[in-house]
């Protein structure tokens, strides 16, 4: 039995070492992310003079992310990113956005060199809304409760990253017009990241 365990483990050290070997360009990777979301509860809806409309919402729409993939043993990964999400609308006569700087702490898994699952926190500062024009004074902050995500990332190359993911969040007005409501962030994205080696 004694034995067994032994080889046990001893093949799982050997299995975790190939892997951490499998991984190409380095313990230490900085990247670059762009992300496309959608979700999460209406802030505001505008109707435009040729009978279209859009929509801002708590969740959407698009997010910019920076930060450092780290190798810490075998199959397992961290990812620590600040990141810029923002939805909004721009109209000659005036504009409206809401926007967040997230900051997320993330696990990963690796199933093979080229795909791994993973999941982590998320913590959005200086989330409000600033607008002006016909639109102005809907300028308000927001508090952020602690989120969530989990992800699955593709790499078709070493360099390039795929990422699925789904991402639950909280925001409550603090201040402005929208003091005391609160808003359902929850999201999904499709990301694109680039590794720097």
């Amino acid at each position: 039995m004694k034995r067994t365990l032994a080889g046990l483990t001893g093949a799982l050290l050997l299995a975790g070492a190939a892997h951490a070997q499998q991984r190409p360009g380095g313990d230490v990777r900085p990247f670059l992310g762009f992300g496309l979301t959608y979700g999460g509860d209406k802030l505001e809806s505008f109707d435009f003079s040729n009978d279209t409309s859009s929509t801002v919402r708590a969740g959407n729409l698009v997010d910019l992310k920076a930060g450092v993939d780290f190798l810490v043993g075998g199959p397992f990964s961290m990812q620590a990113s600040i990141g810029y999400h923002f939805d909004g609308v721009n109209g000659s006569n005036g504009d409206y956005s809401f926007s967040r700087v997230p900051f997320e702490f993330l696990g990963y898994y690796s199933i093979n060199p080229q795909f791994r699952i993973g999941g982590g926190v998320r913590q959005s500062f200086d989330a409000h809304v600033d607008s002006n024009g016909v639109v102005g004074g809907l300028d308000s902050s927001f508090d952020a409760k602690t989120g969530f995500v989990v992800e699955a990332e593709y790499f078709p190359w070493h360099r390039i990253g795929i990422k699925f993911r789904a991402v639950s969040e909280k925001f409550e007005g603090k201040d402005g017009v929208y003091r005391g409501q609160k808003f359902d962030g929850s999201h999904a994205g499709v990301y694109g990241v680039f590794y720097f080696n």
